[in-house]
């Protein structure tokens, strides 16, 4: 792993654990046992880990949404392929929940502020398009009008949810919270799949 690399990883185990604010770069270089001198090196300081941090964010939510994105157009598309999706982002949101839990950040970095709106539109989008699949093919019975609330939805539960998690902190692994709080946010989604009478 490059010393980069090494950096990012020390930096979002640092700043999920204790948080972001009361951190500097002078203590990730101190956790990974390097000098600051070598951290400023590869960063110029925290804001610039944080864009980092952010930016491999949005990538790994990217290619989440890519891959739901080609799930929706999959003659094997069902309910199910857009919960295990809603799961998987949600455990990468956890795994970037020092953001998610701190979104004030968004509001002393540009940077930061604009990699947010892209993840919250991107994912956003994924699901909005998954869901019109869905009901194409018959699977939900809902308006356009109710798919886009829908997609809002879910959506803003995948962000909030990790302050949920947080909330609930418990001993051990978050996996089966995790799963806990995937299905709470499909389990709205499960009211459309019986076509209302007329």
């Amino acid at each position: 792993m490059k010393t980069r690399d090494k950096i990012l990883a020390a930096a979002l185990d640092l700043f999920n654990a204790e948080g972001v604010g009361g951190q500097s770069a002078l203590d990730i270089a101190t956790s990974m046992g390097i000098s600051a001198g070598h951290l400023y090196y590869h960063f110029k300081g925290k804001p610039e880990i944080l864009v980092g941090l952010m930016t491999r964010h949005g990538e790994e939510i990217d290619l989440i949404a890519t891959a739901l994105r080609d799930a929706a157009h999959s003659v094997d598309l069902d309910l199910q392929t857009l919960w295990t999706h809603v799961h998987i982002l949600v455990e990468e949101v956890w795994d970037a929940r020092f953001f998610w839990r701190e979104t004030a950040l968004a509001g002393t970095l540009p940077d930061l502020a604009d990699q947010a709106r892209h993840i919250l539109k991107t994912i956003r989008s994924a699901v909005r398009e998954t869901l019109g699949a869905l009901a194409d093919q018959g699977s939900l019975f809902a308006s356009p009008e109710i798919l886009d609330g829908f997609a809002d939805q879910i959506t803003t539960g995948i962000a909030f949810q990790t302050s949920v998690l947080t909330l609930e902190s418990a001993p051990g692994s978050p996996r089966g919270r995790i799963a806990h709080a995937a299905a709470q946010i499909m389990l709205p989604v499960a009211g459309l799949t019986q076509q209302p009478p007329t």
